[in-house]
């Protein structure tokens, strides 16, 4: 039943008023003037639906950046595309570089091995992942954020929706631009672009690359350096090739390098119900029970002798500088410091290596129609050393072995897109093969409390190899209907894949005892077939006004947790595999673009429901004496929301714009056994904050000729979230809400060509946090990591 509480009436009044405003002041004119215009803003144009369409008429519910939008308000990270695009969460796991995209309550739980809920493309290629190294934000033509599942059109099925990254393309005018900035914190950063017609119209190239180098926001008294440092710089070479009047070529090689380290993790909360004591463990001041906790945790190996507490003496004589109160009283020392101040005894390191190469082929075999062929390559390297208990007390941390993932995909689609039956059908039909590759070599080092050690070695190979056929077709009823701008949208695509995980020889499960080694099986596969499905039905009531209903069906494959040891079956079991989820939603939509009350306005407004079934999630507990993280699969959640966005014009000199987002996501039957244990209720739904939303105004002000000042304010803020399934065994396991203000202050000669700007983020400078890690069930403390403090800069532009 779809429940969400928006009164028919009340939206069908809204239509009605919508409908009764005309579409612009009426001219003279065939052509209305600049300032009738029916628009508040420029014309955007989106990819939605693998077609070119206005953003207005295209029924899907989509954010949309444009490249001077990400320019002006300075968008070069993943942080900054979330304030301006309310709705979307980046939240943070381990460190300020583990990052994941949460869209309608689809996200990625740290260490679950799932795939994402919301999927990064560049140039129409599907991407791994997000994080500090796998984006670039520069000299790009937009970002759009689809809300919502895309199983039909795009290269993988994701539940939550899709972030679009598209270079810009190079042009038939010679030109380009240079950028840098300086700011606190030692920012450094230059940007540059050069478009060169090297052949007419026949043969277009732009390159295009950036430097950006700037200290780390925290300082770490275990060692006096600085943590979050970023050194990093990006190369994009474009080519276009016409190759005839009908045939094309665009071909984008994109590489980033990434150095550094990352933003770490602190400790904010205790859970004394953890099934580690480590609350006590730490605690070696009390020397007594110290030895005793260690001989317990050995089977009395490590020799302790309760009357002269060796352990604990030798404990302390090897830590001098440690709190002997353990973490219990360490909380309390890294509150009052705040989370710019940490003590940090893991390595802190971060390096990305990353070459993504778009190849797109276009043929025209008709007036109307265009065969497609897309060949997508990437290679991502990333490797990050960190911290994860965010204390100095050898709790775990990777070592200097780190967490490394290398990944490779190729990919090669093959689409024909176009209009058939006299125009009425707009389709899209193609066939996509992907096969990809990811080793990952990760080290754990736990409980480092001699004689009590711990290393371990994950070592695994997953190898997914999937082919799909799909089709999408927009028919124009108005004719067989006698409805003017009425459309029907029917959609679907049968995805195959199969995975394979191998365990490679470095993984220390190979040392098990034989009688261990006998229940692992270190080479599994699975297949997986589904069909994905949309339905929808769109009315262009009026030149402004669009809306729109739609179904959607997609899913996430299911595969196997890295971070487990190789034991056959599904986590509630024991075993380190994981089921399909399948997510089906129901959504409206408005969207209109035109004048009420002579004022330019526009806005779009969406309301959903998801039903998941088999959710994948994690959850952190010990199998056997082995802490890990197992994923499982969540029998029923429900995602409801409303989505509103809009801008107005009231004068020519001023701009007025926000966004609200009502998430309401819970799950509804949600008792599951972890490992083979008692049944465990997964109580709070991560990633998702009830409400987030923003407002901005901005005033553009003529000084002299073509010589403009603009000043704008964006107010970004959003309630609390849970950052684990299981908060209610953890309670700490959350971030509280916040609210962000920023400024830009910019002089402007678009004649000349240059342009300076002067901008404060976090102009308060708000304490918050951007994600964690709940380990609070099994260690019996939970980790956050903090956001940006504020940071000024300046940007001077010179475009030619």
């Amino acid at each position: 039943m779809f429940k969400i509480r928006v009164g028919a009436a009340s939206l069908a009044s809204l239509i009605a008023m919508i409908q009764s405003v005309p579409a612009f002041a009426q001219s003279s004119s065939t052509t209305p003037p600049e300032a009738s215009k029916p628009v508040a803003q420029e014309e955007i144009i989106v990819t939605a639906q693998r077609r070119s369409e206005t953003l207005e008429r295209t029924p899907v519910a989509v954010s949309v950046l444009s490249g001077a939008l990400l320019q002006r308000q300075a968008i070069a990270t993943e942080a900054d595309l979330q304030v301006a695009t309310p709705g979307l969460t980046i939240r943070a796991g381990q460190n300020s570089n583990q990052l994941n995209y949460a869209l309608r309550g689809q996200s990625l739980d740290a260490f679950s091995d799932t795939r994402p809920g919301v999927l990064p493309y560049f140039n129409e290629i599907q991407l791994d992942g997000v994080g500090g190294g796998s984006s670039a934000f520069y000299d790009l033509q937009s970002v759009q954020v689809l809300k919502g599942p895309q199983g039909t059109l795009f290269g993988r099925n994701s539940t939550g929706g899709a972030v679009l990254f598209t270079s810009t393309k190079p042009t038939r005018k010679f030109g380009g631009y240079i950028s840098g900035r300086l700011g606190n914190y030692k920012l450094r950063q230059v940007e540059g672009a050069l478009n060169l017609p090297v052949v007419s119209d026949t043969v277009l190239f732009r390159v295009a690359g950036f430097y950006e180098k700037r200290d780390g926001y925290q300082l770490n008294l275990f060692n006096n350096k600085r943590v979050g440092d970023v050194d990093r710089y990006g190369l994009r070479g474009s080519l276009h090739i016409g190759l005839s009047n009908s045939i094309s070529n665009d071909l984008v090689v994109d590489y980033l390098h990434s150095d550094g380290n990352s933003l770490g993790g602190l400790i904010n909360s205790l859970e004394p119900t953890g099934l580690v004591p480590l609350i006590a463990l730490t605690n070696f001041g009390n020397q007594a029970q110290y030895n005793f906790l260690i001989n317990a945790f050995t089977g009395g190996a490590a020799g302790c002798n309760a009357t002269t507490n060796n352990c604990a003496a030798a404990y302390a004589a090897a830590h001098p500088t440690l709190d002997p109160g353990g973490i219990a009283s360490y909380l309390a020392t890294q509150q009052a410091r705040g989370p710019y101040k940490i003590e940090s005894d893991g390595p802190s390191k971060y390096k990305g290596r990353n070459i993504i190469i778009s190849n797109i082929t276009s043929i025209d075999v008709g007036s109307d129609t265009k065969l497609r062929n897309i060949f997508g390559y990437t290679y991502l390297k990333n490797g990050i050393a960190g911290d994860i208990d965010g204390t100095p007390y050898g709790i775990d941390d990777n070592g200097n072995g780190g967490k490394n993932d290398n990944t490779r995909q190729y990919s090669e689609e093959l689409q024909l897109v176009g209009k058939a039956l006299g125009g009425r059908l707009n389709f899209v039909v193609g066939g996509f093969y992907s096969h990809e590759t990811n080793e990952n070599l990760t080290t754990s080092l736990l409980l480092q409390f001699p004689p009590l050690t711990s290393t371990t070695v994950y070592n695994k190979l997953t190898t997914r190899g999937m082919y799909a056929g799909y089709g999408q077709g927009t028919y124009d009823l108005s004719e067989a209907i006698g409805v003017q701008g009425l459309g029907i949208t029917v959609g679907a695509r049968y995805t195959h894949e199969k995975i394979k995980f191998d365990v490679l020889p470095a993984d220390t499960a190979y040392l098990a005892p034989p009688a261990q080694l006998a229940t692992y099986d270190f080479h599994q596969q699975k297949s997986f077939g589904n069909v994905s499905w949309t339905l929808g039905l769109q009315e262009q009531v009026n030149p402004n006004l669009l809306i729109y209903v739609a179904s959607r069906r997609s899913y996430k494959n299911g595969g196997y947790n890295g971070i487990q040891n190789p034991v056959p079956g599904l986590g509630p079991t024991g075993g380190n595999g994981y089921g399909l989820e399948t997510l089906t939603d129901a959504e409206v939509g408005l969207k209109y673009r035109g004048r009420i009350g002579g004022i330019p306005t526009n806005f779009n407004i969406a309301v959903y429901q998801d039903w998941i079934k088999d959710g994948q999630r994690v959850a952190y507990t010990l199998l056997g004496s082995t802490p890990a993280a197992v994923t499982v699969n969540i029998p029923r959640s429900k995602v409801s929301g409303v989505e509103f966005d809009g801008s107005i014009r009231p004068a020519s000199w001023l701009t007025l714009g926000g966004a609200v987002n009502y998430t309401n996501a819970r799950f509804t039957d949600s008792l599951v056994s972890i490992g083979g244990g008692a049944p465990v209720l997964f109580g709070t739904y991560p990633d998702t904050p009830k409400w987030s939303g923003s407002v901005f105004g901005e005033v553009n002000v003529p000084i002299h000729n073509s010589i403009t000042a603009s000043l704008r304010s964006d107010v970004y803020s959003q309630s609390l979230f849970w950052f684990a399934s299981t908060g209610n065994r953890s309670p700490g396991a959350h971030v509280d809400g916040y609210t962000l203000v920023n400024f830009r202050l910019g002089v402007e000669d678009s004649a000349a060509g240059w342009a300076v700007s002067a901008h404060l983020k976090n102009a308060f400078n708000r304490v918050y946090y951007a994600g964690g890690i709940a380990t609070g069930e099994l260690f019996q403390f939970n980790t956050v990591v903090p956001g940006s403090p504020r940071t000024f800069f300046v940007d001077a532009r010179f475009k030619f």
